[in-house]
């Protein structure tokens, strides 16, 4: 009976854990696996954010978190933004090791040395859409060499999301406390951490601890207008030229009786002319061919 039920909190067990990744809800933000410690029994190498018992933020695993500027409320790991408003990251580092291996006598195994930090945050939310804010440290030898973590934004309405341009400061109990830090932030490479200065060493004992802060402002994107679909124009309808209108005369000849009369006298004229001429040539002809019958 105890090992069926054994086995059935197993299954119920698998089956939330795969109920979750299918949601879309990280199982676990921070990575990777790593062994854990607390304050009364931290590390005797350099590693970062692994003790579970931080007095400050608790397991340390989750050192990426999230607030509203001048809101009043605690710094969280999973926030609702809105637009045309500003928000704070808080990316907290702790090198775990005891204060006891900074020193020669055990070869300063608890300085952590080649510090970086890395954080990336999305562009762009559209309406209920969920992104995350990645924070990242590494340091050239740690085991594990990197270690990461998220905090969750999800967008209210659709937002943009923009940095803004010198925030980004650091916050220790040492000489670098308040130094302003470069855009590189946001780059693979990430900015140089440090204590007395931003050198990349970082001795062990949470006294070296500190945060990166920085804030970026959220802009609403208007939906766009619908186009409206242009009127097609109307095809060019080829101008006709017009027929030319035939010319009137201003006065049409006059054509009365007495000029009709008078038109008929001009041809009997000429066609009593032409006869005259016709007789008048064939006289002379008959007279011309006697004269030569004489001869």
């Amino acid at each position: 009976m105890k090992k069926q039920r054994k086995w059935f909190m197993g299954l119920v067990a698998a089956v939330m854990s795969l109920g979750l990744m299918l949601s879309g809800v990280p199982v676990s933000a921070w990575g990777p696996e790593r062994p854990t410690y607390t304050m009364a029994h931290p590390a005797e190498k350099a590693v970062f954010n692994s003790i579970t018992d931080n007095a400050a933020i608790g397991d340390e695993r989750d050192f990426v978190r999230i607030a509203e500027v001048d809101s009043g409320k605690a710094f969280t790991s999973e926030l609702i933004i809105e637009p045309d408003k500003d928000y704070i990251v808080m990316i907290y580092y702790h090198n775990d090791a005891s204060a006891t291996f900074n020193d020669v006598a055990h070869n300063r195994v608890g300085f952590a040395e080649n510090v970086r930090m890395s954080s990336f945050f999305p562009s762009k939310l559209d309406k209920g859409e969920r992104g995350k804010v990645d924070g990242v440290i590494t340091a050239s030898n740690t085991d594990p060499a990197s270690v990461w973590d998220e905090a969750y934004i999800t967008a209210r309405e659709a937002v943009t999301l923009e940095y803004i341009e010198g925030s980004a400061v650091i916050r220790n109990q040492k000489g670098s406390d308040g130094t302003l830090l470069s855009a590189a932030l946001f780059t693979n490479e990430g900015v140089l951490l440090g204590t007395n200065s931003l050198n990349g060493l970082v001795p062990g004992c949470d006294e070296y601890a500190g945060q990166v802060f920085y804030r970026f402002h959220t802009t609403g994107i208007t939906a766009a207008e619908p186009e409206t679909p242009e009127t097609p124009e109307e095809p060019d309808v080829p101008v006709v030229p017009d027929e030319p209108t035939p010319e009137v005369p201003e006065e049409l000849p006059t054509t009365g009786p007495a000029e009709v009369a008078l038109a008929v006298v001009i041809i009997l004229a000429i066609a009593a002319g032409g006869f005259y001429w016709y007789k008048t040539h064939k006289a002379v002809r008959r007279v011309t061919k006697r004269a030569k019958g004489r001869k």
